[in-house]
């Protein structure tokens, strides 16, 4: 009798183990698919993201540098013996290059100067009355008067 007792229990002990064994597996196959997933949805994020800024950079840049670096940073690094009217001209000719560079009338290499003029000139904080006047001949320049 316990012969045949300790052959059932063995096999049974047996199943249950692979079982147990089986269903972690499963577990894990599930979790490395939602880390997959995640993975390729955020992958996929990016590329998106990628190709839009290829395809719209050149519109990207001239909006920001028209909303943020021109109408804040640059009109407020102007030299404060400027009248407002001077100020706003100045930013108004700045404005009106961005715009006829988004109408496709720039080159993007002038876009391109211009913008690293301004970084460079307001990289020390403060905007010289001479460093206007050559952003100003450098605009007339690659764009024309307008």
């Amino acid at each position: 009798m316990s012969i045949e007792n300790r052959n059932i229990s063995r096999p049974s002990e047996g199943i249950y183990a692979s079982e147990r064994a089986g269903s972690a597996v499963r577990k894990n196959k599930k979790q490395g698919r939602g880390f997959f997933l995640t993975l390729l949805i955020l992958s996929g994020i990016i590329i998106l993201f990628l190709a839009a800024f290829s395809f719209k950079g050149r519109e990207i840049h001239i909006f920001t540098f028209q909303k943020f670096v021109i109408n804040k940073a640059f009109v407020s690094l102007l030299p404060k013996e400027y009248t407002l009217e001077e100020a706003e001209a100045v930013r108004e000719r700045v404005y009106r290059f961005y715009d006829a560079a988004y109408d496709g009338g720039v080159t993007d290499l002038a876009l391109f100067e211009v913008s690293n003029r301004i970084q460079t000139i307001m990289g020390d904080e403060q905007i010289s009355h001479e460093e206007i006047q050559a952003l100003l001949s450098l605009i007339n320049e690659k764009a024309g008067p307008s």
